[in-house]
């Protein structure tokens, strides 16, 4: 019951040559068809039920302008299929009854980024976990024996619940404010002797998702130390067990190769004289597979067998040992999940069955194995396996992922070799023009590598972005055309709130986003503004902006001691994209570093102007107080995994009082760059600022963005000069990848 998990299955089905499918003029499919767990644990009648989470479920869609563009209130209501646009979205859920602090009321909530692609499916998991801090409790034998009765208050700054020993059952929901990580306890007991006993506490560091059972026990003492004592045992259980909200869909019929899925309408291509390779085909489906049959008459006549079509799932024992060295399969079934994979190799031999027909001049052909697959809910899809068999010069490959960007694309091609060396003209190129243009092909000319004759490869430019091309190999020596293929450019995506213009405070810390948006910008001012509301190192500038700007506010960053008299911290002015987690006592705090960013950025761009101090404040040997304060501004892209440092939308965990930092040459870190203000800007105003970033890995896709900017470079060990002010405006990520 702990976590929810809302299956999102995003399936792109463009330019479908079956005929049971419509074209989609290149946009996608959003399939959506929501299940529901059987049952949800319940310790109370009160507890909503099932139907009644189904029913309150609210799932919101927006693009990447953040315009909510569908909104549903009800499993029900989810259609079972919803045709996108390629680009950007986020997907967000929530479920249950958001309160302050209740008996049995769990709030779920969770939202995620994901890209509709052309010809891609893109399977998203969105898990809602609940987002209370929920407390239980329980009495030992000894202590349950000893007390009359009992009562337990637990409470936090806007709720208490209280707990009694004659109900047990009771479960207390508290929805933690922003920042808030304590909940004050205190028992009253009445002893079977009548002797009244009160003891009272605070649990510290208490998280949200988290259930905590409060043990109480009774001790007998010496009469000199009391008579008796009540000590409590605390159990934290993180609460991750699944409560699945699945959403089916339709099967998903896919081909690998090169670690990447690829639609069925890019064919297989080999040469007359290739000795083939195999290929994957991958079956996926949300219920269980009831039938997936195969139909191509050339290969099963050829094979000798009757029939023009066979169902894997149920063929004769001699129908598999007849095709066991053309087609080979594994069938894998998940019956706690329902969901069903089915891996298809068609081997070496299986394509060269289609090289040469019998009495015939091998002459090749273009030929067809239509795949269909049907789930136990009677949801079937249909997709065609093209083989194209030829002895053209070039043939056209796949473009991997990683090598488009927004501006340009590596594209490479097969070279017939003994071919090409018999041509007597050998021009080679790639043709290329904008999906669905009808316009002249453009030509980018492409050379053989020198490590492999068998290749060729083209560096195209001036790609317009998030734009979808269809491009071809050519060989002037050759007759026939190359298969034709697809690509869409990188977007070129911008920092959210990159003129510091929103802003909002609903408590003590001044937020870098305006009220009823999501964060995306976070900044130090959680842990500075712990003692009053007056100590935000990271506020608004009205008086000094970008030139030429049209906002009306920039971000001013202003390192400060805080705290009173000689108790406190040095903080820096600071702002990050990602989010402050929790203040670690005067020791640190955790911040999660980055956001979502699918894009390959060149440049951040921006203005600024900084005013140093000396340095007045140092917990390094390095750095020495009267040193000058030196400004700081990063930004990296990588591609940081989900192994429990961070989370899908702040990847990289900082913990300043385990002395865990970003490191710029950590292994997911794909792109780097910084700059540093070793001194006072000149003038009174903001000035230019460029940060290249450096690639270190071109053939990864990129993931997440980091950004941090702080008024005092080694702010994160306490150390810098107060009053050291950066401030910031009007950034901007360059894609002049060229």
């Amino acid at each position: 019951m702990k976590k929810l998990f809302l299956y999102i299955l995003l399936c792109v089905l463009c330019c479908l040559t079956s005929c049971s499918e419509e074209e989609l003029n290149g946009n996608g499919i959003l399939a959506l068809s929501v299940k529901m767990g059987a049952s949800v644990p319940s310790t109370t009648r009160t507890l909503p039920t099932l139907d009644e989470l189904n029913n309150g479920c609210v799932v919101k869609l927006r693009n990447s302008d953040s315009k909510l563009i569908r909104e549903y209130e009800g499993i029900s209501t989810v259609p079972s299929s919803l045709e996108l646009v390629t680009g950007m979205y986020t997907i967000s859920g929530s479920a249950g009854i958001k309160v302050d602090a209740a008996y049995d009321a769990p709030y779920y909530s969770g939202s995620m980024d994901f890209e509709i692609k052309r010809n891609q499916t893109t399977p998203i998991t969105l898990p809602l976990y609940v987002q209370n801090t929920v407390v239980t409790t329980d009495y030992t034998e000894v202590a349950a024996a000893k007390f009359k009765s009992s009562k337990v208050t637990v409470s936090m700054s806007r709720g208490a619940l209280e707990f009694d020993k004659e109900h047990p059952e009771l479960t207390g929901y508290f929805m933690l404010p922003t920042g808030e990580t304590e909940l004050d306890w205190k028992v009253e007991a009445v002893t079977v002797d009548d002797i009244s006993y009160t003891k009272e506490g605070t649990l510290k560091d208490i998280k949200i998702s988290t259930k905590y059972t409060l043990t109480f026990d009774y001790e007998e003492l010496d009469p000199q130390d009391g008579g008796m004592a009540i000590t409590l045992n605390v159990a934290e259980e993180p609460m991750l067990k699944a409560w699945n909200i699945g959403i089916s869909r339709q099967p998903r019929i896919e081909r690998y190769e090169n670690g990447v899925f690829h639609s069925l309408n890019d064919p297989v291509n080999f040469a007359l004289d290739d000795s083939g390779k195999d290929v994957d085909v991958f079956v996926l489906t949300t219920s269980e597979l009831k039938s997936l049959t195969l139909t191509c008459p050339e290969f099963i006549s050829k094979v000798g067998l009757k029939s023009s079509s066979i169902d894997v799932l149920t063929m004769a024992d001699n129908v598999k040992e007849t095709i066991k060295d053309k087609v080979t399969f594994a069938n894998y079934y998940d019956e706690e999940t329902t969901n069903s994979i089915v891996k298809m190799t068609f081997k070496a031999a299986f394509f060269a069955a289609f090289a040469k027909k019998e009495g015939e001049e091998d002459k090749g052909g273009d030929y067809l194995v239509v795949i269909k697959a049907t789930d136990a809910n009677g949801k079937y899809r249909t997709a065609n396996l093209r083989i194209l068999v030829s002895n053209a010069i070039v043939t056209t490959e796949l473009v991997n992922d990683y090598a488009v960007w927004a501006h340009r694309v590596t594209v490479e091609a097969n070279v017939n070799k003994t071919a090409y060396d018999a041509a007597e003209s050998k021009d080679l190129a790639f043709e290329y023009r904008v999906l669905g243009s009808e316009s002249e092909w453009d030509k980018a000319v492409a050379t053989i590598e020198e490590n492999n004759q068998s290749k060729m490869s083209a560096l195209i430019t001036g790609l317009t972005p998030g734009t979808t091309y269809e491009y071809r190999a050519w060989c002037s020596g050759q007759s026939s055309e190359s298969p034709t293929y697809t690509f869409t450019t990188e977007r070129t995506i911008q920092l959210k709130n990159s003129g510091f213009e929103d802003w909002s405070q609903p408590d003590k810390p001044l937020l870098l986003y305006k009220s009823g948006d999501d964060m995306y910008w976070d900044s130090g001012n959680w842990g500075s503004t712990t003692l009053s509301a007056n100590d935000n190192v990271t506020t608004y500038d009205e008086s000094l902006r970008a030139p030429g700007t049209t906002g009306t506010r920039s971000i001013k960053m202003k390192s400060a001691f805080v705290g009173l008299g000689s108790i406190g911290k040095f903080a820096a002015g600071n702002a990050f994209v990602g989010k402050y987690i929790k203040t670690i006592g005067t020791s640190g705090a955790q911040i999660g570093f980055g956001r979502p960013h699918a894009a390959r950025p060149d440049k951040l761009v921006g203005y600024a102007k900084y005013n140093p101090v000396a340095i007045n404040y140092s917990d390094l040997d390095y750095v020495k107080k009267g040193d000058m304060d030196n400004g700081y501004v990063y930004v990296a892209i990588g591609d940081w995994p989900e192994d429990g440092t961070g989370d899908n939308n702040v990847p990289f965990l900082v913990d300043t009082s385990a002395k865990k930092f970003f490191d710029k040459t950590g292994p997911n870190v794909i792109a780097y760059g910084e700059i540093i203000f070793p001194e006072a800007t000149e003038g009174d105003g903001m000035i230019p600022f460029e940060i290249e970033l450096k690639y270190k890995d071109t053939n990864r896709k990129a993931k997440y963005i980091i950004l941090v900017a702080t008024s005092s470079r080694y702010g994160d060990y306490f150390t810098g000069g107060t009053g050291s002010t950066l401030w910031l405006d009007d950034l901007e990520l360059i894609y002049n990848n060229d």
